[in-house]
């Protein structure tokens, strides 16, 4: 009988998580498409196929707690870190570490730019959406910060740009604002957008 129990509850679980991820995408699609403040719990539902009460119970803190949960997938994966070896004097080594650092970036933006976007987009209109705008931008910064001295310890900056400097130009290059401006907007397709970022980082930065 115990074993039974816990088959059942195993499946139960099982059954609760694809409800979860089931209006956790529908959600996802609704932010983007209409914005956070216009989305609304019934037309999370009705995009999911189910009752608003089948979202309060997946989802007890509503509509922020799905956002956070949709862009919270989107954010993760494994990531290999960077890592910037001293081969400075080699311009293909330079160019396969910024290759490196565009391939992070872009994988992230690609995954999960447009619902940090939908988070700057609402920021005016929602503190929610306030809070979590600033959370990703001051991430960003010790992203950028990181990969900066990261460079800067290996020679790889040119001597006449600072730390400060760098962090804020890698922070620009891959920020969602600008990866909806050429991707989405502009239309570039992800090789076209990749090619500028490592020649832009490479004449900004390095050489």
């Amino acid at each position: 009988m115990e074993g039974r129990r816990q088959y059942h509850s195993r499946v139960r679980e099982a059954s609760a998580q694809r409800t979860r991820e089931l209006i956790r995408d529908a959600a996802s699609t609704l932010f983007v498409r209409d914005g956070y403040v216009s989305a609304t719990v019934k037309q999370i539902a009705d995009s999911a196929g189910v009752a608003n009460r089948t979202v309060f119970t997946a989802f007890p803190g509503g509509k922020l707690e799905i956002f956070e949960a949709a862009l919270a997938a989107a954010l993760d994966a494994d990531e290999v870190p960077l890592g910037a070896p001293n081969l400075a004097s080699d311009p293909d080594d330079v160019r396969r570490i910024v290759s490196q650092i565009v391939a992070q970036g872009i994988g992230l933006l690609e995954r999960a730019g447009a619902l940090m976007m939908v988070a700057v987009e609402s920021s005016g209109a929602d503190a929610d959406m306030r809070r979590l705008s600033e959370e990703s931008s001051d991430q960003s910064a010790v992203n950028a910060m990181s990969i900066a001295e990261g460079l800067s310890e290996h020679g790889l900056l040119r001597p006449e740009i600072s730390l400060e400097k760098a962090a804020g130009i890698l922070a620009a290059f891959v920020s969602p604002q600008l990866h909806q401006q050429l991707r989405r907007v502009s239309g570039w397709d992800v090789d076209a957008y990749r090619g500028w970022l490592e020649f832009n980082i490479r004449q900004n930065l390095m050489y």
